[in-house]
């Protein structure tokens, strides 16, 4: 990743320079590059007029204007999930310098090949034994509230299979299960008599907000914050012995062995772009909304384009409420709050009259999902967008696109 990384600041670098020593000006009557909108998904954004996710120098011209529809497939991994987006968006030139644009994700189908490896596949509304019948896969949680609580308040439990009963969003109120242990022995470990260890409710964190940080759940995220557990992948048993509690009551009364995590996370794992999908095959629509101008710096016939885009991402899918998560655990997005703002720089040269190379970088600032009242459900993460793309435009209908992103 670092080489990936290192390789793709050195090939922007390259291209700047590329650009400004071998740029040659076109008349636009010989230009045979005919712009459209660029497809984005996977990272960048549809709407501004470039390649397929790399956005080029050049804007619409005043008056002119565009509309495109685009089909994308893709993959993300955690979890080996298949995305396909479908994008429309239209764009209109104000001047010879400023374009503005709409975008909206129309339809998203998502599909999870390996869900086991998705903390949201283990929330208390998501069983993980088929159709057939409900049970929830072990996992990582913050220890469970109730009344008296023990000494494990606010420490990551382990929370073993087909524990947790099924509970609707929003989760809070439920039972946490009784952690199959015996009569006794559960009320000494976590101080809930009568098993009443219940899930929530959230508490606020001091460092949570809509950019920053998320509250706590406990029963039912992860320890590190969030409504999301850590998952465990993998358990083994290990026979009763005095290290274990030992095989006679009180400690001990089933007389059973104990079974441990051995290969889990107590960090949640997730994708940001559907950090909540938990259905083996989802589908959406008008999962986002993109707003934004691509404003060009240099003349619009110099064949060196330095500009910016800003942008605005807001989502109508929220976790506020139970249609609205449902609609998330569907794959329709993350829900930020008060939604993301992006702002990408970019430049391209024309080296001659069929190749043209064109660079981006830039930065998205994510806000966090909120529900069950004001608390912050997951801090998502930032993103830094980079990418690099040829194009060699052979005629007006015909233009083969190479990019690294």
């Amino acid at each position: 990743m670092r080489l990936a990384t290192r390789a793709l600041i050195a090939a922007l670098a390259m291209l700047v320079l590329c650009a400004a020593v071998s740029a040659q000006t076109l008349r636009p009557e010989s230009d045979k590059r005919n712009q459209s909108p660029a497809v984005g998904t996977g990272g960048s954004e549809g709407g501004p007029t470039g390649l397929f996710t790399v956005y080029d120098g050049s804007t619409l011209r005043r008056g002119e204007f565009t509309f495109s529809l685009a089909y994308s497939n893709y993959d993300r991994d955690p979890g080996n999930v298949d995305i396909t987006d479908t994008v429309a968006s239209f764009n209109v030139g104000v001047n010879d310098h400023i374009e503005l644009f709409f975008k909206t994700n129309a339809y998203r189908g998502i599909k999870l090949n390996n869900p086991q490896n998705l903390s949201s596949f283990y929330l208390p509304n998501v069983g993980g034994c088929g159709p057939g019948a409900f049970c929830s896969l072990p996992a990582i949680i913050l220890a469970p509230q109730g009344p008296n609580v023990g000494t494990l308040r606010g420490l990551a439990i382990f929370r073993p299979f087909n524990n947790q009963p099924f509970v609707q969003f929003p989760f809070v109120g439920g039972s946490a299960g009784s952690f199959q242990q015996g009569p006794g022995f559960a009320g000494s470990l976590f101080g809930f008599p009568g098993f009443s260890a219940t899930l929530g409710p959230p508490t606020s964190s001091p460092n949570s907000g809509t950019f920053s940080g998320a509250d706590v759940f406990p029963g039912i995220g992860s320890p590190v914050g969030g409504i999301l557990p850590g998952i465990v992948l993998a358990t083994t048993t290990i026979p009763c012995t005095i290290l274990t509690g030992g095989c006679n009551p009180p400690f001990n009364p089933a007389g059973n062995p104990i079974t441990i995590p051995t290969t889990f996370t107590v960090a949640p794992s997730y994708l940001p772009d559907a950090p909540f999908v938990s259905r083996p095959y989802g589908e959406s629509s008008f999962t986002n909304f993109v707003a934004g101008a691509k404003i060009r710096f240099t003349g619009p016939n110099d064949a060196l384009g330095v500009g910016i885009i800003p942008f605005y991402r807001w989502y109508i899918d929220k976790g506020n409420d139970l249609q609205g998560f449902t609609q998330l655990q569907r794959g329709a997005g993350p829900g930020g709050d008060i939604g993301d703002f992006g702002l990408i720089g970019f430049v391209d040269g024309r080296l001659s009259e069929s190749v043209n190379i064109s660079a981006n970088l830039g930065y998205i600032l994510n806000s966090n999902p909120k529900g069950l009242g004001d608390f912050v459900l997951l801090d998502r993460p930032d993103e830094v967008i980079a990418g690099v793309g040829f194009d060699f435009p052979i005629s007006k209908h015909y233009a083969p696109i190479f990019e690294v992103r």
